[in-house]
């Protein structure tokens, strides 16, 4: 067993350090890149989340086919219910207004949100992994340091969803460094708090992840239909070498976070 208070603050700065490093790199390329490839980067970014994420529901125990009973009804339940409320909290993300309200925080703390949730179910599987280890090592306890810079480099990019919003839909609001600085921390916040609720909870109860990581697979299509819209909004005539450029953006996203998962192998 190892520690709780080990434990949690390894897990506090295993998640936090990357995730504000994320923001601040993906928010600060930002400033000379354009929204559209930044949003076609964290497409990619949310192509690999999102397989991810629900592979830890079991592909929301579709194994099971007909057969599956309340647990998989409560599976796909939840997705829907995810996918559902954060769609009728921030609003339709391709009407005309929210192209506007470049000096509010609403959008990117909705994105840190719904991101963020699946964090409850990573945070269970830590927390309950590091209470019956036999090991005394938190490296060792979680596959050593190949799988600790697999889930740091994941930490980096999985938030950069949250900046390239940031950048889209509030790249006004922060005209100082230190509203910047703190537009930034609270992101990060937003983003690393289930994890944290998930490893302390974990820690002492003993429950199945794969609900939470049901619910964050649906909460986090909130995300893709943000990143969606900057693609579709611009001034620009279209062109082949735009369209080229975009693709490449989303490939790169993805190779990105492909070459993150390489580590856990």
């Amino acid at each position: 067993m190892i520690d709780f208070g080990i434990g949690f603050l390894g897990w506090l700065a295993g998640t936090a350090i990357p995730a504000l490093f994320g923001l601040l790199l993906i928010t600060g390329v930002g400033r000379r890149v354009k929204a559209k490839y930044l949003a076609a980067f964290a497409l990619g970014i949310f192509m690999w989340f999102f397989v991810d994420t629900i592979s830890g529901s079991a592909d929301l125990d579709v194994s099971a086919g007909f057969a599956g009973g309340i647990d998989q009804v409560a599976m796909v339940a939840l997705f829907v219910l995810g996918a559902l409320f954060f769609s009728s909290v921030g609003g339709n993300p391709f009407s005309p207004d929210s192209a506007t309200g470049k000096v509010t925080l609403t959008i990117p703390i909705l994105v840190a949100m719904a991101v963020g949730v699946h964090g409850l179910g990573e945070g269970t599987a830590f927390g309950s992994t590091a209470s019956t280890t036999t090991s005394t090592s938190l490296l060792d306890a979680f596959g050593g340091l190949a799988a600790g810079m697999a889930y740091f480099l994941h930490k980096a990019l999985e938030p950069m969803m949250i900046g390239v919003c940031y950048v889209s839909y509030s790249r006004d609001r922060a005209t100082k460094a230190m509203g910047y600085l703190g537009d930034v921390v609270l992101l990060t916040l937003l983003f690393v708090t289930p994890s944290l609720v998930g490893a302390a909870t974990g820690y002492y109860i003993s429950y199945d992840a794969s609900y939470f990581f049901a619910l964050g697979t649906g909460t986090s299509t909130y995300a893709a239909l943000r990143l969606a819209r900057p693609l579709f909004v611009n001034t620009e005539a279209s062109s082949s070498s735009g369209s080229i450029k975009v693709a490449l953006s989303l490939v790169f996203g993805f190779l990105c976070i492909y070459f993150a998962a390489l580590f856990h192998s």
